[in-house]
């Protein structure tokens, strides 16, 4: 009789257990970008003259559909303001 009784306490101190570590809250899925990720990314959006931009760290250029893309960023680079290094071509008047 003691055997089941023992058994029983056991199972419950384990669900108490799992219970009380799950019961926080869920963290975020996708942690929001930073001030900094937004403006590379978006840089082409703002001007769309623009072919390809840095930050002197990460490099994006505008491809075929007006799709970007960028490299990713070195272990210890410093980013800076971003520039455009390639405009597109005027037309010839």
């Amino acid at each position: 009789m003691r055997k089941p009784l023992i058994a029983s306490w056991i199972v419950l101190a384990f669900a108490a257990a799992c219970l009380a570590q799950s019961s926080g809250p869920a963290p975020a899925e996708n942690p929001a970008p930073s001030a900094a990720d937004v403006s590379i990314h978006g840089y082409g959006d703002r001007d769309k003259t623009c072919l390809a931009w840095t930050d002197r760290c990460r490099a994006c250029a505008r491809g075929d559909g007006d799709t970007i893309s960028c490299s990713n960023i070195g272990i210890a680079c410093q980013p800076a303001e971003i520039a455009c290094t390639a405009r597109q071509a005027e037309p010839a008047k």
